[in-house]
């Protein structure tokens, strides 16, 4: 029998391309998985209750805050708030009351930036350092991630699940930052926009905390109480997610 002989270099390369070819046959499912799923944030999800998400971003002012806690205390609700931890910082105070209040926190970012637009470092950091400002002020553990300006891709979905954030958008926007008036803020939710249908079981509701939405504090009631009405029951996300079947879009199932 002929005995091959190779030199030393070759045999470690030949080695280097077995090993790197059985990892490839071992993680080519994973790594698939990463290179090309197309991630989505949780913008609603399928439930069997009757339950709605509602939910405030709040990333400058303190007008609108204790008027529109004043209103979901009355009416008995809680609610899902999405603070920039730079406004949770000036104001421990509005934050506290929040809290105390039985509301849900979750972060809105650090600065009002888009995070598709930073490195992985940078993102990292950003996120790192408004989870920890915001469960040092709330004394909760903050899973909750809504993005600047809804931006987002899947980089930024992956980075943030792997930091313990789940990335949620919303299904009805109530467009109360366009300061449309408040019967316009009414019917963007209880009818909705165009061809989009209004607030259903299921739904993320979004509105804003802000002094941008001065007639925020003015529609809330009627919205309420015309969801009431119809048998909904108004959540916070954390509520929502926990009595999911399914959440959507498929993409958001991480």
């Amino acid at each position: 029998m002929k005995v091959l002989f190779f030199p030393k270099k070759k045999l470690i390369l030949l080695g280097t391309f077995f090993l790197i070819f059985v990892l490839f046959i071992g993680l080519g499912d994973k790594v698939t998985t990463v290179a090309t799923k197309n991630l989505k944030p949780i913008y609603s999800v399928k439930t069997d209750t009757n339950q709605i998400a509602i939910t405030f971003d709040i990333s400058w002012g303190e007008e609108n805050v204790i008027p529109i806690l004043e209103i979901l205390k009355e009416e008995d609700i809680k609610a899902t708030f999405f603070l920039s931890s730079p406004w949770a910082e000036k104001k421990p105070e509005l934050v506290k009351k929040i809290v105390e209040y039985g509301h849900e926190v979750g972060s809105h970012g650090r600065r009002h930036v888009d995070l598709n637009t930073l490195s992985d470092s940078e993102l990292i950091n950003e996120l790192n350092i408004s989870k920890n400002v915001l469960e040092e002020l709330t004394e909760k553990k903050i899973n909750l991630l809504r993005p600047p300006n809804g931006a987002y891709d899947s980089r930024v979905i992956s980075i943030a699940n792997n930091l313990g954030y789940k990335v949620i958008q919303w299904s009805v926007d109530s467009l109360d930052w366009k300061k449309p008036g408040p019967e316009a803020i009414i019917n963007n939710i209880i009818n909705g926009r165009n061809k989009n249908k209004g607030a259903a079981p299921g739904d993320i509701l979004l509105f804003h905390a802000s002094d941008s939405a001065p007639d925020t504090p003015k529609a809330l009631p009627t919205i309420i109480q015309t969801l009431k009405a119809k048998n909904y029951e108004l959540v916070p996300v954390g509520t929502l997610l926990s009595n999911a079947k399914e959440f959507w879009p498929p993409e958001s199932n991480l």
